[in-house]
């Protein structure tokens, strides 16, 4: 079967484990542009007790196929995070302060349009709900032409769109974002989820 043929039969969702460090942090910059993400800013991620890493590999393990990338944060700190205020947060979590957020869904370009993102992110839902967190909210890049890459996958969740907020990542200036070919000015649509 082709590449872009993978079935998602023949994919294995699994936790994260050391070996993928390295592709993730390629596929990462690849994806979405240098200084992505780092060994070192994976490793002190994943270590997080409250964080959730779900990676797609092929059904032999030996290719990283794609990742998902999900931490716990607090009402003030997804609003630092997503540029929202703690009443915006408030009104739609109530006192319910258990808050995870899916930073980072990526695959490899070849097997996109598989299912292999839903997959992945229902494994990461998943495990969020079973560590007792009450809502998710997902910041989606909105492309320099308009397309939200992963949109549909996040509907398809159950996600809520909620606004869209301009330039969210324009503070991260090491990452030299592939759209933008320096610091990232795209903006993101905020999504959010009741778990």
């Amino acid at each position: 079967m082709p590449k872009s043929q993978t079935a998602v039969a023949t994919v294995k969702c699994i936790d994260f484990l050391p070996r993928y460090l390295s592709p993730m942090v390629e596929l990462g910059e690849e994806r979405f542009g240098e200084k992505y993400t780092s060994k070192s800013k994976l490793r002190s991620y994943i270590e997080k007790k409250d964080n959730i890493c779900k990676l797609a590999v092929d059904a032999e393990g030996d290719r990283l196929l794609g990742f998902f990338l999900m931490h716990g944060t607090s009402v003030s700190g997804l609003s630092k995070e997503f540029k929202l205020s703690t009443a915006e947060i408030k009104s739609i979590v109530g006192e319910n302060k258990k808050i995870c957020v899916a930073k980072s869904l990526v695959l490899q370009k070849d097997v996109e349009k598989a299912g292999i993102a839903t997959k992945l992110a229902q494994k990461g839902l998943e495990k969020a709900k079973a560590k007792g967190f009450y809502s998710c909210w997902s910041p989606l890049w909105i492309r320099k032409d308009g397309l939200i890459p992963a949109q549909n996958v996040i509907e398809r969740m159950g996600f809520t769109f909620y606004k869209v907020v301009h330039m969210l990542w324009v503070d991260d200036k090491d990452y030299k974002c592939i759209d933008c070919k320096g610091p990232c000015e795209c903006d993101a649509a905020v999504y959010y989820k009741i778990l």
